[in-house]
């Protein structure tokens, strides 16, 4: 009987030390984790405090809050002043938002018809639009002409038979709009090498050399009396073209017999803007990628690929070198008219 007093009374207390050691350590877990969230709140406000400085002087990025009515360095200081704020997002020191009225959208008359994948320009004040999809089964073939003056839609007028109905490459000098290559006819069918001329005072059009292959929406514009073709999709609607060419032009005519073939673009790609600014070529954004005719299909039906849209941006200087410069905020394509 004593003997089970014993075993008893050890039992009791291998159990007190065990619950009182469970205890202990889940009162240091307890602790160290208060320590721990409150370092860390600590830690995130000393960041907070000094990462636009930091960023600033490491790293070439700047900390700009997301308001484009107010000075930003008025932003700067209510963000001191307040707590409560704008949301605050990591810009490239590229990039900033600039102080500007805000932008007041005001709807237009409608165009005569729908189109997608056409192509536009505005010289003065009249806004030509090209051809583009009706549907996916119809392409249109005519010119629209929009006035900003009057506001209205005053005319249309024919395209060459041999022209490109969608993925056209455009560009003007003021008064001749160039077009070149692109797709000719619906759904996913071919593209043309042929390229053509509009003079804009009369209406007429006018041919000039082919490309040295036919592209789908290359970059395109003039640049030092040349015209430039960039890019663009491949015969097959979805390999990107890396090829440049040029061809001298004046007053709407070719001052060559031939294309010339220029250092190609850092990467290919359809749907992309090309400006001049500044007597430099920049080209920016685009796709890779693209929808294909169907393999076997008599009516050349679309059938999706894998695309990838990017924010490259790519410049030609005087050493006819391109230079890559800082990549746009966010990938965007199908921006060739801007």
């Amino acid at each position: 009987m004593a003997r089970f007093n014993r075993i008893k009374h050890h039992s009791s207390t291998a159990k007190l030390v065990f619950l009182t050691s469970f205890a202990g350590l889940l009162g240091v877990a307890l602790v160290v984790h208060f320590i721990w969230a409150s370092s860390s709140f600590y830690v995130a406000s000393f960041y907070s405090s000094v990462a636009p400085i930091w960023v600033l002087e490491k790293s070439g990025v700047v900390v700009v809050t997301n308001v484009t009515t107010t000075k930003i360095a008025d932003k700067r200081e209510n963000a001191k002043e307040k707590k409560e704020g704008t949301p605050e997002r990591f810009l490239s020191a590229t990039y900033a938002d600039l102080p500007a009225p805000e932008l007041q959208w005001e709807e237009m008359p409608p165009a005569p018809v729908p189109r997608l994948d056409g192509a536009a320009i505005q010289i003065k004040n009249i806004f030509y639009v090209f051809a583009g999809y009706g549907s996916l089964d119809y392409v249109h073939s005519h010119v629209d002409i929009y006035n900003f003056t009057s506001n209205t839609w005053v005319g249309r007028f024919d395209m060459p038979k041999e022209m490109g109905h969608s993925h056209l490459g455009v560009a003007s000098d003021g008064r001749y709009i160039y077009v070149v290559s692109g797709q000719y006819g619906p759904q996913c069918r071919g593209p043309t090498a042929r390229t053509f001329v509009l003079d804009t005072e009369t209406k007429k059009w006018r041919s000039m050399p082919p490309l040295p292959a036919p592209r789908y929406a290359p970059a395109s514009q003039l640049w030092r009396g040349r015209l430039h073709v960039m890019g663009g999709s491949k015969e097959n609607r979805h390999t990107p073209g890396l090829e440049h060419w040029s061809i001298a032009v004046k007053d709407g005519k070719a001052l060559e017999n031939q294309w010339r073939t220029e250092i190609p673009i850092p990467r290919g790609g359809p749907h992309r803007a090309c400006v001049v600014i500044n007597d430099r070529l920049f080209v920016i954004g685009g796709q890779e990628g693209d929808f294909m005719a169907k393999p076997g299909s008599p009516i050349f039906k679309c059938s999706r690929r894998h695309e990838v849209v990017y924010a490259d941006v790519y410049m030609l200087d005087d050493e006819k070198k391109w230079k890559v410069l800082p990549p746009m905020p966010k990938p965007i394509f199908h921006m060739e008219c801007s």
